[in-house]
């Protein structure tokens, strides 16, 4: 009988193992970091146009905010479960 060991072709990725899910929430640096890759992945026409729209300020904000609602471990967006006392 041979032993097959397993090959990194036949490991699963490692966001698959749920021992590595995300337990807390997105850093402001990672926060930031989201922003900057979510506006690089615009066409320049659409952050001309959201940039002409809002502001490039407000945009950013807008983006930002939107990063946060989307974070399930953000104390924003967390409810408590039972009584509060």
């Amino acid at each position: 009988m041979i032993n097959k060991a397993k090959t990194d072709a036949d490991k699963e990725p490692d966001w698959v193992n749920p021992a590595n899910t995300r337990k807390r929430p997105f850093s402001e640096q990672e926060i930031d970091r989201f922003v900057e890759d979510f506006i690089l992945g615009l066409d320049a026409h659409e952050w001309v146009e959201i940039k002409s729209k809002y502001g490039e300020y407000e945009a950013r904000k807008r983006i930002r905010v939107s990063m946060v609602k989307m974070d399930e471990n953000n104390l924003a967006n967390i409810t408590p479960k039972g009584p509060i006392n």
